[in-house]
């Protein structure tokens, strides 16, 4: 049975000013680490050593990953597949700065909905090229931790599952929390947890 661990990367100081990210590389920080650590020591207890690390490609998945990875002595793969999505004109913004000068578009995006701005990562595209992703690992004898960005969790956790990409379905993936889906032998995928652990 395939088993795929999808764990949000740690708190960033853009996360802790509330600030939107998206696409911009941001660093993890020392306290960003020391939560990526503690969460790390529970997906051990939880599901062993024996553990692929892959990772998206910017640096505070990277980082978070590493954690894990150094504590298993196992490489971290990165794998463009897993970034995060675009937030295009709002990226380094607070989401008060958004909802001020874009209140009709910031209350689409807290509907579940694409905002008209530029550069916007659409859902149906980003749910499509993570849950790609996510199959690729199909048939995995290994559990895979997959090192990934909340949004980018969501929605490729709806696309495996066959959902739409606007459902509301699953809520906010807090950081350093991991959400587990499984492969049964019939080929169907199977959501077991969702949100577990942040430290």
């Amino acid at each position: 049975m395939t088993t795929l661990i999808l764990w949000r990367h740690s708190r960033t100081g853009y996360n802790s000013e509330g600030r939107l990210q998206g696409s911009l590389d941001i660093a993890l920080g020392e306290s960003g680490r020391d939560q990526a650590r503690a969460a790390a020591k529970q997906i051990i207890r939880l599901h062993g050593e024996h553990l692929r690390v892959v990772s998206s490609p910017l640096q505070r998945a990277k980082a978070s990953a590493g954690e894990l990875a150094n504590l298993i002595d196992e490489p971290v793969t990165v794998d463009p597949a897993f970034t995060q999505r675009s937030y295009g004109v709002w990226e380094g913004l607070t989401s008060a700065e958004v909802a001020a000068q874009w209140p009709e578009e910031w209350e689409a995006k807290q509907r579940g909905q694409d905002p008209e701005i530029d550069g916007w990562g659409m859902a149906a595209d980003v749910g499509a090229r993570v849950g790609d992703g996510l199959r690729a690992f199909s048939g995995s004898d290994t559990p895979v931790v997959i090192v990934s960005h909340g949004s980018a969790i969501q929605l490729g956790i709806l696309n495996l599952l066959g959902q739409l990409p606007h459902s509301r379905l699953l809520g906010h993936v807090p950081h350093a929390a991991w959400s587990v889906v499984t492969e049964s032998t019939s080929g169907a995928w199977h959501l077991e947890h969702y949100g577990l652990g942040a430290p």
